[in-house]
C-alpha cells in the first residue's frame, strides 16, 4: 500500500514546523521566557524584541557569532538591529573601554573626549559643521526636530508614511500603520501607533510617501508656510531596504531650499554604514540636519546631531527675560566618556577604507548568494543590498513605498526567518521590516554558510509559496 504523500506546505504549516524545531532547541529560552514575564512586561525590555512562540534568549557573543542559554551557536548578521557594524567584541574597542572605565564612565564636564569623538562625524558629513551628542537614536531625531522648528519658528513636520523615527511621541504616528485605517496614499490618516499619544499630537504631522516626491510637494504648496522639517531616512529601512529612486532625494532639497524649511537626514540606521558620510555620501544629497546613532559607537549606547552651524548655535542661546531663544538639548548622560571613547575609536581606528572595502564586498557577495538560491528554487523574491546592508523581500515586485507593504505575507517572511534560526543562523533582527548587516569581522566562510542556510530552507519556501 502506497503512503499518501505530505501535504503540500503553506505558509501556516512551515511556520508550525519550525516553531516545533525551534522549541525543541530552545527549551532554556522558553523557561526563562516565562520568569521574566513575571517582572517584565512580555518578557523584554523593548517591545520590539517579543515575538512567537518566544524569543531565543542570548548568553553571550564574540566576533560574529551569537550563543543562547540553550548552547546553539548562530551566525549572527542581526548585530544587535544593525548597531555593531565592527562585529561583537572587537579587540581594539574593548581594550578601549576597559581602559576608559579606569578612567570613568561619567563627568557631567567636559573633556578633550567630546573633540576626540566630535571630529571624526564632523569630517565624514560635509553637512555637519557642529555636532552634539545624545544616548539614542530616537533622541537624536527628537533633537533633530526640536531645532528645526527652533530655526524656522513653524511647527509642522513632513515625513514619509510608514517610516520608523524612534520612540517619541511624533514619531509613532503612521509607522507601519494598518492600511485600512490609514486612508488613500494621496492624502493618509495619521494613526496613532500607542496608547498614551495625545491626540493633539498627529496634528503636527503631514504624511507624505517615500519615493514621492510630488505627495512632498503637494504638502509644501499647501501647508508650506506652516512647515519647519522634512524627516527621512536617506534609504527607508523600516521596509526591508527600500533605496530612493534617481532624483527623489535631489527634489526634497530643491523643494527644501524653495520652501525653506529644514531637511533632516535620519541616519540611525544609514549612518557609516551605507558609507564612511552615511546615506548622505551615498547618494550625493546634502541635508541641513543629520541624526545619528547606533553603528557610530560600535555597540555602546550613544547619539549623535548635527548640521549647519547657523542651526545649531540656537542650542547655545540663552533666556531672555524667562523666555527661550534657543532650543533646549539637556542630557546627564550626554557625551558620558566611555560612550565618546567608543565613537571615537569606532570611526578613527576600526572603520577606515579597508574596512568599508571589506564590508561591502561581503554584502555584495551574500545577495549574489541569495539571488542564485532565488532563481534555482524558482521563489517570487527582490534582494536589495546598500553599503554593508542587504534583505530579501519575498514579493513578485519590488517595495518602493509603504503601500506596497501590503503585498508582504509577514507569516511567510515569519516562517523563513525562524528556518534560518533553526539553520544556525540569525539572518537579520526579528521582523520583515528589517534587514542584514555585515561586520569588519565576518568573512568569506560566513557568507557561504549563510547562504547555504537559505539554500536548505530554499524548496520548502517556494513549495509554500505556490
Amino acid at each position: 500500500m502506497t503512503a499518501n504523500p505530505p501535504a503540500h506546505p503553506t505558509p501556516e504549516t512551515l511556520l508550525a514546523r519550525e516553531w516545533d524545531r525551534y522549541r525543541e532547541r530552545t527549551p532554556e529560552s522558553e523557561a526563562m521566557a516565562g520568569d521574566l514575564r513575571a517582572v517584565v512586561p512580555a518578557g523584554v525590555c523593548s517591545t520590539f524584541r517579543a515575538y512567537d512562540p518566544y524569543p531565543m534568549h542570548a548568553e553571550r557573543a564574540e566576533g560574529t557569532r551569537l550563543h543562547d542559554v540553550d548552547g546553539n551557536e548562530y551566525l549572527d548578521f542581526a548585530l544587535n538591529n544593525g548597531t555593531q557594524l565592527v562585529g561583537h567584541t572587537h579587540p581594539e574597542l574593548d581594550e578601549a573601554a576597559i581602559d576608559q572605565i579606569g578612567d570613568g564612565t561619567l563627568y557631567t564636564r567636559p573633556s578633550g573626549l567630546i573633540e576626540y569623538a566630535a571630529a571624526p562625524l564632523v569630517d565624514r558629513w560635509d553637512a555637519i559643521e557642529q555636532v552634539r551628542f545624545t544616548n539614542s537614536g530616537t533622541e537624536s531625531v527628537m533633537h533633530a526636530t526640536r531645532l528645526a522648528r527652533a530655526y524656522t519658528g513653524r511647527e509642522k513636520v513632513v515625513r514619509m508614511e510608514g517610516a520608523y523615527h524612534g520612540a517619541h511621541d511624533p514619531a509613532l504616528v503612521s509607522r507601519m500603520p494598518p492600511v485600512e485605517r490609514a486612508g488613500p496614499a494621496t492624502d493618509p490618516t495619521p494613526v496613532r501607533e500607542s496608547q498614551g499619544i495625545p491626540e493633539s499630537v498627529p496634528d503636527d504631522i503631514l504624511l507624505a510617501q517615500y519615493n514621492d516626491a510630488d505627495s512632498v510637494e503637494r504638502l509644501l504648496v499647501e501647508r508650506g508656510p506652516e512647515v519647519a522639517a522634512i524627516l527621512v531616512e536617506p534609504a527607508c529601512l523600516n521596509l526591508g531596504l527600500v533605496e530612493p529612486e534617481d532624483g527623489f532625494l535631489e527634489r526634497l532639497r530643491e523643494l527644501a531650499d524653495e520652501y525653506n524649511v529644514v531637511l533632516v537626514f535620519d541616519e540611525v540606521k544609514t549612518g557609516v554604514k551605507l558609507a564612511p558620510g552615511g546615506g548622505a555620501e551615498y547618494y550625493g544629497v546634502e541635508p541641513d540636519l543629520v541624526a545619528l546613532a547606533k553603528a557610530i559607537g560600535g555597540g555602546y549606547p550613544v547619539g549623535a546631531f548635527g548640521g549647519r552651524e547657523e542651526i545649531m548655535e540656537l542650542i547655545a542661546a540663552d533666556l531672555q527675560d524667562g523666555v527661550a531663544t534657543g532650543a533646549a538639548h539637556y542630557g546627564t548622560y550626554n557625551g558620558n566618556p566611555l560612550a565618546l571613547r567608543a565613537v571615537g575609536v569606532t570611526l578613527r581606528e576600526i572603520l577606515d577604507d579597508d574596512a568599508y572595502d571589506h564590508v561591502t564586498g561581503l554584502a555584495e557577495r551574500l545577495a549574489a548568494g541569495y539571488r542564485e538560491v532565488i532563481a534555482d528554487a524558482g521563489l517570487d523574491a527582490q534582494v536589495k543590498t546598500a553599503g554593508s546592508q542587504g534583505m530579501v523581500h519575498f514579493t513578485e515586485e519590488p517595495i518602493r513605498t509603504f503601500r506596497d507593504w501590503e503585498h508582504v505575507d509577514v507569516e511567510f517572511h515569519e516562517a523563513y526567518w525562524m528556518g534560518m534560526l533553526n539553520n544556525g543562523v540569525l539572518p537579520h533582527p526579528h521582523d520583515a521590516s528589517q534587514q542584514w548587516t555585515l561586520s569588519v569581522q565576518h568573512d568569506v566562510d560566513d557568507v557561504d554558510a549563510h547562504v547555504d542556510a537559505f539554500a536548505a530552507l530554499a524548496d520548502d519556501l517556494a513549495a509554500a509559496q505556490e
